[in-house]
């Protein structure tokens, strides 16, 4: 493409999806290798107000200092403000549990927030080009993804611009040739073991080979899918309208109407990733439609569990399975984190009582309220109903052949720190009824059909 038809387009493309104004000052993100340097070309030549920020991630030893001084260089030359960071990425990595990959985009970011509040800059600029716009849509395909991961990078997000989108690779090294712009060459690039270079130089080859137009073809289909996306956004929309409730610091969704959802499973997946959930957990959260109240699915920041009417979402630190749930004595209805249905019955001659797991018939005399709610945890020892002797919680549990998913959402239900039933499988022997009893504290544990 001729260098006058490419800097056409790129202003076309501009325009076209309202990147920026001429008014706007322009943080343009600098590597040194040829799409930012022909970014920033483009941009100067327009007549755009920009400065440059150039990250050195201190990856490559002498290989990313020398980035940093040919970006300098470049700026002092031309006039343009510039600057600069360096990071110790590796320890940041370490330190935050995160892929050197994360990390680096992570400080980045983080630098462009900085100085964008500092020097006043509107956008920052960012040359992701075509390509990598659809080897984006094919690490998506292969991870597994919903619509969203297919609809490839996008022009605007917040205020993250990528002007250069339109462009392939091939278009910008010529302008590159044409303009005689001097770029440098990241050695990285070329190896296969990252995972987005292995679809850049192994996959679409192969693609190619198939379609000579396959890059415009993936593309292509990246756009119609993403106008597609903003009409089921809008049908989400009016489901989640339908199915969600909040209650203080609980998102309450209805598994009644969500099972009744023809999309609900689509739509779980949708709504959890908001907060950090996996495809796959999304996935395994809807099965919870089918669980025992407390089954429960972990993001890294949130975790959804099932009560009796719907999947209730959290934030972990809010979760208060640690400190307990109380009960009072006046109490007759628990709803989280496992729901119970609470009773105070006279212990009559020829009151037949309920035997069900599910069901702690305690001597209400016994009790000292409020009584408490929580997860068992190691070390946790009850008299178990028909014995004499103490037995550690999770010896019980073993006993009883309890899986281990279950044994994770086992509560217990405790009266001056004593465990006065493990919900819904043993009360403790001290806390029975006997010949003396005159009020039974009738609790049961309720759970779906």
């Amino acid at each position: 493409m001729p260098s006058l038809m490419l800097k056409s387009k790129f202003l076309d493309f501009i325009s076209e999806h309202n990147l920026f104004s001429e008014h706007d000052k322009l943080l343009v993100g600098v590597s040194g290798g040829i799409d930012s340097m022909v970014l920033l070309h483009l941009l100067v030549n327009s007549g755009f107000n920009v400065g440059v920020s150039h990250c050195n991630f201190n990856l490559r030893g002498e290989e990313s200092d020398a980035d940093e001084q040919f970006v300098r260089y470049h700026c002092l030359m031309n006039g343009i403000p510039i600057h600069t960071i360096a990071f110790d990425t590796k320890q940041y990595a370490l330190e935050n549990g995160l892929s050197i990959q994360v990390a680096a985009r992570e400080l980045r970011y983080n630098y462009f927030d900085e100085i964008c509040k500092e020097h006043k800059y509107s956008h920052i600029a960012i040359a992701h080009n075509l390509n990598d716009s659809v080897e984006t849509v094919l690490l998506n395909l292969a991870r597994g993804t919903g619509l969203k991961g297919l609809t490839g990078i996008k022009p605007v997000n917040g205020k993250i611009i990528r002007p250069l989108l339109f462009a392939t690779r091939s278009q910008i090294a010529d302008y590159a040739k044409e303009n005689n712009i001097s770029f440098r060459e990241d050695s990285s690039n070329a190896s296969t073991k990252y995972k987005r270079n292995f679809i850049r130089h192994k996959v679409m080859p192969l693609l190619r080979e198939l379609n000579p137009s396959a890059d415009y073809s993936i593309y292509n289909t990246a756009q119609h899918l993403n106008e597609a996306q903003i009409l089921v956004e809008r049908q989400l929309a009016q489901i989640q309208e339908d199915l969600i409730s909040v209650n203080d610091d609980k998102v309450l969704i209805d598994i009644e109407k969500l099972l009744k959802e023809s999309a609900g499973n689509y739509f779980l997946v949708n709504f959890l990733a908001t907060y950090g959930f996996t495809p796959f957990q999304a996935a395994e959260a809807y099965k919870l439609t089918a669980s025992s109240p407390g089954s429960r699915v972990e993001s890294e920041s949130h975790v959804v569990y099932r009560d009796r009417s719907y999947l209730i979402l959290q934030h972990k630190q809010l979760q208060n399975d640690d400190v307990g749930v109380t009960i009072a004595a006046n109490d007759t209805f628990i709803e989280s984190p496992v729901k119970l249905s609470i009773n105070i019955v006279d212990y009559t001659e020829g009151y037949t009582l309920e035997k069900d797991m599910n069901v702690a018939n305690l001597d209400f005399q016994k009790l000292k309220f409020p009584l408490t709610i929580r997860k068992w945890k190691p070390g946790d020892r009850f008299v178990p109903f028909g014995m004499k002797g103490f037995k550690k919680v999770s010896d019980f549990l073993v006993d009883n052949k309890v899986p281990l998913a279950d044994k994770n959402n086992v509560y217990v239900l405790t009266t001056a720190g004593e465990i006065a039933w493990v919900i819904g499988y043993r009360i403790d022997n001290r806390f029975s009824l006997s010949e003396s009893s005159n009020k039974i504290f009738k609790i049961k544990l309720l759970v779906s059909n």
